[in-house]
């Protein structure tokens, strides 16, 4: 037993593979383990996460997007913690990793000219060389500072990877800070859902940017490049970015003044988009149809063109039905069709309370003698007006039965067609 431990000592010992050191068995052994628990443990977080962001209400898709960009992040650090861990030399990827992206955009610099003094034996280095190789107690004897600082502050792959890192850390704070939020605060104050959403947008803007500015600061980014970029970014919006500056403003007027929030019911003519108002982002606003299509309004639309607000005051909505009858039809006999027909519909208001504002009872209307017929409308008020289609559709139903019942006829145009031949010649 003695002896198979010692040659099983001997095999992990074994060089296998010359890279910048020796490779030995028992490193590559340890580096597929850490591999293969990694991934164990990324397959067990990304289970865990997608229930987290079902929780959320994070969509399908930018959920694929989140548990593939943590996948990766993940599988990141347990190939770097598994090359640490078993001691392996990550050569030329190291040195890529943390190669100072910086110095690509830097001209080469040439070594400095040497002065002659005229004799072919003593020459003499120029004042430049002496300054660089004199040795000074800040920096050492020989020490380039300009290398030290460069390795201090350069902007490297990994600076980069920890900043995208740190950004989704604080999405995926700012997440479970809005669920906790609305499911632990907000409901129990009973605040309104477009006050909910915007506390909560508040909080998650904040958070990011926050998150942003953690990573701009990992990265080496200093505030005055901000402000250059910030400057070079207004140009930009002035001369190429107007509409998506224009999709900004007119987000926050619509978060903020609300002439549409969540859950109002908007009709946008120009179009043809009718549906409920699901979220009011910075660019955007997503409308869910009849159909349960959602449909990407711009938010500079929503603010310059007119937009019919169906429950931006309330819920309720006038149902207008037109309809016309013979000539020889009794037209008190039409009225109480059409007036038997509405208070028969369950969804017709019937009697109004008195805090409901210009609501009525149903009532007909004789609006017309027409040329072939006679036309009434039959108005009625309906509690949510997202049901004005089934109901008006049900409404068509009963008055076709009613009608047939009561033998009141519907007309249709009657038009005499007079044939004209010409006369034959002769």
């Amino acid at each position: 037993m003695g002896a198979l431990i010692e040659q099983f000592s001997e095999l992990l010992k074994t060089e296998v593979i010359s890279l910048d050191q020796p490779v030995k068995v028992w490193q590559i052994v340890l580096l597929i383990g850490i591999l293969a628990v990694t991934l164990l443990f990324a397959g067990f977080l990304r289970r865990w996460f997608r229930r987290l962001f079902t929780r959320f209400r994070i969509s399908e898709n930018l959920t694929n997007r989140l548990l593939a960009f943590l996948f990766l992040i993940i599988l990141i650090f347990g190939i770097g913690l598994g090359f640490r861990l078993s001691q392996i030399s990550t050569g030329f990827l190291g040195t890529l990793i943390n190669y100072p992206l910086t110095d690509l955009f830097q001209p080469t610099q040439k070594p400095p000219a040497r002065v002659e003094t005229g004799t072919d034996t003593d020459t003499t280095t120029s004042e430049a060389d002496t300054d660089t190789d004199t040795a000074t107690p800040e920096t050492g004897a020989g020490r380039d500072t300009t290398s030290v600082d460069r390795d201090d502050n350069g902007l490297t792959l990994a600076k980069i990877f920890y900043g995208f890192v740190i950004v989704f850390g604080m999405y995926i704070l700012s997440k479970y800070v809005q669920w906790v939020l609305r499911r632990q605060v907000l409901q129990a104050f009973q605040i309104a859902q477009h006050t909910q959403f915007i506390l909560l947008r508040v909080i998650h803007f904040t958070l990011i940017l926050i998150g942003v500015l953690i990573s701009l600061s990992t990265v080496g980014v200093s505030f005055t490049t901000l402000a250059l970029m910030f400057g070079g970014l207004s140009i930009g919006i002035g001369f190429g970015l107007q509409n998506i500056a224009s999709n900004l403003v007119s987000g926050f007027i619509l978060i903020f003044e609300r002439p549409i929030k969540i859950g109002d019911l908007v009709e946008i003519t120009d179009v043809n988009v009718f549906g409920r108002v699901r979220s009011i982002n910075l660019r955007s606003t997503v409308v869910v149809s009849l159909d349960e299509k959602e449909v990407i309004v711009p938010n500079s639309q929503l603010v310059t063109e007119p937009v019919h607000n169906l429950t931006h005051y309330n819920n309720r909505y006038r149902i207008r039905i037109s309809v016309g009858v013979s000539y020889n039809s009794d037209v008190e006999l039409v009225k109480k069709a059409l007036l038997e027909v509405a208070n028969t519909h369950p969804e017709v208001i019937k009697e109004p309370h008195p805090e409901m504002d210009s609501v009525t009872a149903p009532f007909v209307r004789f609006i017309n003698i027409g040329e072939s017929s006679l036309d009434f409308e039959l108005f009625a008020w309906i509690p949510d007006s997202f049901l004005r289609f089934d109901v008006a559709s049900d409404l068509h139903f009963m008055i076709w039965e009613k009608f047939a019942e009561y033998g009141i006829k519907i007309p249709f145009p009657q038009r005499d067609v007079h044939h004209f031949y010409p006369k034959e010649n002769g």
